[in-house]
């Protein structure tokens, strides 16, 4: 009985998730890993950032990229705030799974 119970509980856990959870959008619709932010290069540049531009320039020249936000920790090593030119520090890419 308590098996039953036991499966009961999950399969009733596992039927709700897809109505509550939010999902990002699949890779196939934007271009970028699940784990990467969708970034416009002018709002980029118009920031501060400079490798955006060319690493779009460089893939599908579409006005788009990949962001990968490093953690506080690493951003606050390698750029410390008071003296970084950018708010965050990001791994980018262009927003293409094919390259």
């Amino acid at each position: 009985m308590k098996r039953f119970l036991l499966v009961a509980a999950a399969t009733a856990a596992l039927a709700l998730i897809p109505s509550t959870a939010s999902f990002a959008a699949p890779a196939s619709a934007t271009g970028c890993p699940a784990s990467n932010q969708v970034l416009v290069v002018a709002d980029l540049l118009a920031v501060g950032y400079r490798v955006p531009g060319v690493i779009d320039a460089e893939g599908n020249a579409n006005g788009l990229v990949c962001g990968k936000p490093l953690n506080p920790v690493v951003q606050e090593i390698q750029c410390p705030a008071d003296e970084c030119p950018v708010p965050i520090i990001y791994l980018f890419r262009d927003d293409s799974l094919t390259r």
